[in-house]
């Protein structure tokens, strides 16, 4: 008999979760796409995060959820390095550039009395990452820089310099069709490189200026650096990984001394050189539905579709309007997980990001870090789950701060992990998507007391 009204109080029980404490849930979380997070989740009543065994579950709490323009990105001194250009059919065009300067291998350059020039050549190390499609070309300029890289100064995507007009390619339609797998040999090394032969007037004039390169410092001062630049060729063309720290990487001067064949490398693998990348995105020529939710500001257009993009370009934000209304009905938060599900196709050529991180935003609108990312990447998430097609955030912290106190915004920021040297776009589902499309959820455990 005990068994049996065991049984019947749990079918009871059922039924109620169906019917009233699960519709006033779905009722109170009618949650917005917009996220806001702030650090310290000392004082909630958090239990123990594993412990579901009691725990009501629902994925239906309401997100508010758009696209929106990235903030400016540091992109100085990058271990890696973007160069190229892209046409995206959503996300229009994209273009990487790079500033670099250069200084001697060697202090004290003697070339000789008389050195006769064979050829200068700029040299890039691959890393062998790339984004798009490497099979089609895209043209590379080369200038000098007429105005100098500081230290002191920190640059970004849109950061840009005074240079010289003249192309300083010897090829002045020089075409790169990126081989980032491919090695090619110089001198006894094999390594994935590209060579591009530089003017013949910036040899003369690096042999006839051995006085100016007594130290690193002098080096810079007669020489500023260079603007690597792409613009487009034909296709859609890719955006292609350098690692310009790299002992291949730099000006290779290639001359004769009395008949001997000599090599003199000017070299960035140093930490007296500075550079940085530049990311120009032109949106205007985007999907329709993509322009008029990121640059016309349509935020309904969320619900069907949202996106992220790496070099300072896109981000989504997304909100929980009504969390805070649950603060007086005695329920505490387990578990919760935010799932972001990938819909973009082509991954081929545009694979997703390997992983996604969350800005929160404090009340005085500044980005901030949230409680759970502190607990690390095993616990908090954000990696791609390519069978499932999906990231999870663990937010279970956080969403206790929204709805325990009082002052806590209810808005985050989904980005790109690592976007100022990663290539990579992202489209995921709105929080209404129609059709069989997996939508932007919350998933909550929660226990009433």
């Amino acid at each position: 008999m005990k068994n049996f009204w065991n049984s019947r109080r749990e079918n009871f029980n059922l039924r109620l979760l169906n019917y009233v404490p699960f519709l006033l849930l779905c009722t109170i979380l009618s949650v917005s796409q917009s996220c806001q997070k702030e650090p310290s989740s000392i004082g909630l009543n958090l239990k123990d995060r594993d412990d579901l065994l009691n725990a009501i579950f629902t994925d239906t709490a309401t997100l508010i959820a758009y696209s929106v323009l990235e903030d400016t990105l540091n992109t100085t001194n990058l271990v890696h390095n973007f160069l190229g250009h892209i046409k995206d059919p959503i996300f229009g065009t994209t273009t990487a550039g790079i500033y670099t300067q250069l200084i001697p291998s060697g202090s004290n350059v003697n070339f000789g009395e008389a050195p006769q020039l064979d050829s200068i050549v700029l040299t890039l190390r691959y890393t062998g990452g790339f984004y798009g499609d490497t099979a089609n070309p895209f043209t590379i300029r080369v200038y000098e820089l007429t105005e100098p890289i500081l230290s002191t100064t920190t640059y970004n995507q849109h950061s840009s310099l005074a240079h010289n007009g003249n192309n300083l390619t010897y090829n002045s339609d020089f075409q790169l069709k990126p081989t980032p797998n491919t090695r090619v040999r110089l001198d006894t090394v094999a390594e994935a490189h590209v060579r591009i032969r530089l003017s013949d007037d910036l040899g003369h004039n690096f042999l006839q200026s051995a006085s100016l390169m007594a130290t690193a410092d002098a080096f810079k001062n007669f020489f500023k650096g260079l603007y690597i630049c792409a613009e487009p060729s034909q296709g859609n063309g890719s955006l292609v990984n350098f690692t310009l720290t790299n002992a291949l990487s730099g000006i290779q001067l290639y001359y004769k001394d009395n008949g001997t064949a000599r090599r003199f490398s000017f070299i960035v693998r140093s930490q007296e050189v500075d550079r940085f990348s530049v990311y120009e995105h032109n949106y205007e020529i985007g999907n329709s539905d993509f322009v008029n939710q990121v640059l016309r500001n349509n935020t309904l257009l969320g619900e069907k579709i949202l996106y992220a993009q790496s070099m300072g370009g896109v981000k989504t934000k997304i909100t929980f309007p009504h969390l805070k209304a649950l603060k007086d009905k005695n329920i505490a938060v387990n578990k919760a997980e935010l799932v972001i599900t990938n819909i973009g196709e082509s991954l081929h050529l545009y694979p997703p990001p390997a992983r996604l991180g969350i800005s929160g935003i404090n009340s005085a609108g500044i980005n901030v870090i949230i409680p759970d990312e502190l607990t690390g990447e095993a616990y908090f998430g954000g990696s791609y789950d390519a069978a499932k097609g999906e990231y999870r955030f663990r937010v279970t912290r956080y969403i206790n701060e929204i709805i325990q106190r009082d002052n806590f915004q209810p808005s985050i920021y989904l980005v790109v992990r690592g976007a100022a040297a990663n290539a990579n776009r992202l489209l995921l589902s709105g929080t209404h998507p129609g059709g069989t499309s997996p939508r932007l959820r919350l998933e909550i455990y929660y226990t009433e007391y």
